[in-house]
């Protein structure tokens, strides 16, 4: 029979409240116990842990083993490895049921969203060098404007000819 030293949860809902005790490893969470060794509750602050040490050294010694959760408690569980970090997802094309195999390139220059649709890159492409040939040609007759003032003036003048006449 393997034995673990484990938290066995008694709490309510949002009201968690522990007691730690001695179990065969196959019984349920709450089962039938072999032992209490003591009780945590998390909610107080600083958290209450009562521990009776004699009993839970008499068990290791007898070959019981604790479990993660009752190391994480009194400070003694080892550090776990970084998770994995999560795979990127994956760019399907339009009206592409999946079933057909996809070509992958292994150097790519473009971004993934120009790879997935390329014509649609290149109408983005297209559409913001359309705007900066827009913004160009409205900036230079400005620029014109306010580094000449002399030749506004006369201008001014013949349309106020015009006008009077």
């Amino acid at each position: 029979m393997a034995v673990k030293i484990r938290l066995m949860r008694i709490g309510t809902n949002r009201r968690p409240f522990y007691r730690i005790v001695a179990v065969d490893e196959r019984k349920k969470r709450t089962g039938g116990y072999l032992e209490l060794l003591g009780t945590y509750n998390p909610l107080t602050e600083p958290k209450e842990i009562n521990l009776e040490q004699a009993k839970i050294d008499a068990w290791i010694k007898k070959g019981a083993v604790p479990s993660y959760g009752f190391l994480r408690i009194i400070g003694k569980a080892p550090q776990r490895a970084p998770r994995k970090p999560k795979k990127p997802a994956r760019n399907a094309l339009p009206g592409d049921a999946g079933g057909a195999p996809k070509e992958t390139s292994t150097v790519s220059s473009q971004p993934a969203a120009e790879a997935a649709a390329p014509e649609v890159a290149e109408e983005k492409t297209a559409v913001t060098e359309e705007k900066t040939e827009e913004i160009k040609t409205e900036a230079t007759p400005s620029e014109e404007t306010a580094e000449t003032p002399a030749a506004a003036a006369p201008t001014e003048e013949k349309a106020e000819e015009k006008t009077d006449s």
